[in-house]
């Protein structure tokens, strides 16, 4: 058995590497690579016989602007084996490997585990860290000329401008993700169906109508112009409550709940840097690898 860092260029690896995600999670990575999207910000580490992959950990670079400084996380993800390949400590070799390469070379490392293995990552030295997401009632919503209009990904001239913007940063988020073009267009495909384009305020954004609440993912441009001003052009009229895929910067107003998602925990590496230990965070939605 052998162990490959690199695999994106390797067709018969990359097709094997796909093929367990698709058993394991249900996706596919290679309409990401034939879009140009996988960058040497993902880098899998991969245990192969011949040209098949057994197991994976995949570690994803991410540079967050933090209180104006510019912190290098590493974010472990795409964790899985083979069946036939189970119960032989292949994970605990490929997540020793890949905290040997990079604890010392970056300011943090998290990942995000489903509730099977909760037991696993405290071996390494990983401890559950408590997110919390930002939530606020509006009282007043401003539809008019404003109005954001929904952008469709299999249009070509849409597709453009959603690839333009999604290499803008979040100018209202107070943990932002920067150099993010490469996940927000694999993320696209999720949320292909909630992209809107607000072209009074410059900005793109992700949002999910759920009756009176409004979930906004994420925002790409938009600076020069005021939260409220934004979130106001996907809202609808019955929008009582804006709930933040990311933490903004300004929370006048806004109320903070404890916050994770269904079967994910989120682990933060002992010994490195943990934002979560002093502040009411929540990684982005769309930040998750």
């Amino acid at each position: 058995m052998e162990l490959q860092k690199q695999i994106r260029d390797n067709a018969a690896l990359r097709h094997s590497f796909n093929a367990l995600a698709k058993k394991t999670f249900g996706i596919s990575f290679e309409g990401w690579y034939r879009d140009g999207c996988w960058s040497d910000s993902y880098l899998p580490y991969a245990l192969t016989e011949g040209d098949a992959v057994v197991a994976n950990a995949a570690v994803n670079r991410m540079d967050f602007l933090w209180q104006g400084q510019v912190r290098r996380y590493i974010q472990i993800g795409t964790v899985m084996t083979d069946s036939r390949y189970r119960n032989r400590g292949l994970s605990r070799r490929l997540i020793t490997e890949i905290l040997h390469d990079w604890q010392a070379r970056c300011d943090g490392v998290f990942l995000f585990a489903n509730d099977t293995v909760l037991d696993f990552y405290p071996k390494f030295g990983f401890s559950a860290v408590q997110e919390f997401q930002h939530r606020k009632t509006v009282k007043q919503n401003r539809i008019g000329a404003a109005a954001a209009r929904r952008l469709s990904l299999d249009d070509a001239d849409d597709r453009r401008l959603f690839e333009l913007f999604s290499r803008k940063e979040n100018p209202f988020a107070a943990l932002q993700l920067l150099d993010r073009y490469g996940l927000t267009m694999f993320h696209s495909s999720f949320w292909r169906d909630c992209i809107y384009y607000a072209e009074a305020y410059d900005a793109v954004l992700v949002a999910e109508h759920d009756g009176s609440t409004l979930l906004c993912c994420d925002i790409f441009g938009g600076s020069g112009h005021a939260l409220g001003d934004v979130l106001s052009a996907v809202m609808r009229e019955e929008t009582q409550t804006v709930r933040f895929g990311f933490t903004p910067q300004d929370t006048a107003g806004c109320s903070a709940q404890p916050f994770q998602d269904e079967d994910t925990t989120l682990f933060v590496l002992d010994g490195k840097e943990n934002l979560f230990a002093d502040h009411a965070l929540m990684f982005p939605l769309l930040s998750h690898a």
